[in-house]
């Protein structure tokens, strides 16, 4: 079974349109499609109004995960890897303003296989340090 959320915004004035300015939407349920390569718990849009017009600034996608061998799992910090993450939700790239949590020694999480053009797992090893893990990605 697939979840979707919709948003929809109605102007009703030019006075209306000031109250969406600046301001950011959350969404506590996403759509979860395995059929995707990579997934969230929550977003947050950035919307912003420019020359009357409301636009999207970024999204910040909480709890990223990347579909492998049909599990989730958490992926490495990294430019080839956040903008992977973000080019498969529809943005251009990675931007500012993503944060880290720390992954476990002797685990594996995802990585992007430029070369290959799919995620595979790679292990941390055992080193007894900060692994770092997106705990929030976020797009523009």
């Amino acid at each position: 079974m697939m979840k979707t959320l919709t948003f929809a915004l109605l102007a009703l004035s030019s006075t209306s349109i000031n109250v969406f300015a600046n301001s950011t939407i959350s969404a506590n349920e996403m759509t979860l499609n395995k059929d995707g390569q990579v997934t969230f718990t929550r977003a947050e849009v950035g919307i912003e109004e420019r020359q009357g017009v409301l636009v999207n600034t970024a999204t910040t996608y909480y709890s990223p995960k990347v579909w492998i061998n049909g599990n989730l799992k958490p992926f490495f910090v990294g430019s080839t890897n956040g903008n992977q993450f973000c080019e498969e939700r529809g943005h251009n790239q990675e931007i500012s303003g993503s944060t880290i949590t720390c992954g476990e020694d002797e685990s594996a999480y995802g990585n992007f296989d430029w070369y290959n053009q799919l995620w595979t797992m790679k292990s941390t090893g055992s080193k007894n340090q900060c692994y770092q893990l997106y705990a929030t990605i976020k797009c523009q």
